[in-house]
């Protein structure tokens, strides 16, 4: 008798203990919004915006025509954030070599669209605390791009 309610006992202390141990930590959220530049949509391909989480671990989602994104499973809580549209021409160019005889071009093209300092989580400037339904909205800002 003593050990069935023993065992009983035991068992609710452990189903509680899961239970409990389920809701801790931040959990992971999706985080929508927009991004634009100069305050419009900056229709280039390749964009993505980067979240990274308070250990560490980053979320890439890939920003549309519009400006729009979806980044499923950010870490929640405090979130640093980068953004950056990769220069099309930087691959082209470092792609193409001279022909022999030929000096090398000028100056090579930047590897963003955007300025570079967008492309690091570190002094974008950007952060935001994830939590359920977190809207995201940012504007860069920086020379017209052609």
């Amino acid at each position: 008798m003593y050990r069935t309610v023993f065992r009983r006992i035991l068992g609710l202390a452990f189903a509680a203990l899961a239970v409990g141990a389920g809701g801790c930590g931040p959990g992971s959220h999706d985080v929508t919004g927009r991004v634009s530049y100069n305050g419009v949509p900056l229709d280039k391909p390749e964009g993505q915006i980067v979240f990274i989480g308070p250990a560490g671990d980053q979320v890439v989602a890939g920003i549309g025509p519009d400006g729009s994104y979806r980044a499923l499973g950010v870490t929640g809580g405090p979130n640093k954030v980068a953004v950056y549209y990769p220069n099309p021409k930087a691959k082209r160019d470092k792609l193409t070599k001279p022909k022999p005889g030929e000096p090398p071009p000028a100056a090579a093209a930047t590897p963003f669209l955007t300025p570079a300092k967008y492309a690091s989580a570190d002094t974008s400037g950007f952060s935001v605390t994830v939590g359920k339904g977190t809207v995201f909205d940012t504007d860069l800002t920086g020379p017209k791009i052609p």
